[in-house]
């Protein structure tokens, strides 16, 4: 079992939104993450996508972008992203709406065993550290401490339920917002990432000329890893195998 990833796909099959107004390198993106994905991801591997799958704004405009998935090989995983205002509110309306192969964090862990060997997943959506005025954004530090509270809160949650599974070869957490601040090395998600035993930490969200918002590297004995999909030229990145 290889684990790839690839976030932020934005897809948009049933919405006329593209990723224009990022550059012309996101021309055709669609088609080129399915030609990539396609060639390298095996039925048997696991591949990672953690927020803004989808423009979608009900779950009843999820069909083209979910059979687009579907079409995929391997298992994906899936985490709530901001903009992914399809999600259902909860786990189960969630699960019927997912097709087979795509499994979703949501408040809780998931576990993917593939010849004896198991995969833990856990996370939640994170958010932003501060407010960006420059893009209209002008919550309170109130307002931001009550978010990345409520975050805290579900990424607890998250590792709890994987705590309380038996044992995994291998731990990875997902995030769509950076976990860490910009040009920063800890926040107050990083000492639960840790002791949860993640090897990994992947995350999305970012897109374009990032600068210091993206921290990558080995941090606490966790290496984490923005996969933005124009991060990664469009294609999965391999994480680990087992």
């Amino acid at each position: 079992m290889k684990i790839w990833a690839l976030s932020d796909l934005h897809l948009a099959s049933t919405r006329a939104k593209t990723m224009g107004m990022f550059g012309d390198r996101w021309a055709n993106h669609e088609d080129r993450m399915a030609a990539a994905w396609d060639e390298v991801v095996a039925d048997d591997d696991v591949v990672l996508s953690p927020g803004d799958v989808s423009w979608a704004m009900k779950p009843a405009e999820m069909a083209g972008d979910l059979q687009w998935l579907a079409a995929r090989p391997g298992t994906t995983i899936l985490v709530k992203g901001n903009h992914d205002f399809w999600w259902p509110k909860t786990r189960r309306q969630l699960a019927a709406l997912l097709p087979e192969g795509v499994l979703a964090v949501k408040k809780n862990a998931l576990v993917v065993e593939q010849d004896g060997k198991r995969l833990g997943l856990f996370g939640c959506r994170g958010g932003d550290f501060r407010a960006s005025p420059e893009y209209g954004d002008e919550r309170s530090a109130d307002d931001i401490e009550t978010w990345l509270a409520r975050e805290e809160r579900e990424l607890r949650a998250s590792l709890t339920d994987l705590q309380g599974r038996p044992p995994c070869d291998l731990v990875i957490c997902l995030f769509h917002y950076p976990p860490i601040p910009p040009a920063g090395q800890t926040s107050r998600f990083t000492p639960l990432i840790a002791e949860g035993g993640a090897a990994h930490c992947v995350y999305g969200h970012l897109h374009g000329n990032v600068g210091a918002s993206k921290v990558e590297g080995v941090i606490d004995g966790v290496k984490y890893l923005c996969a933005s999909c124009d991060q990664i030229d469009f294609r999965p990145v391999l994480i680990a195998e087992l």
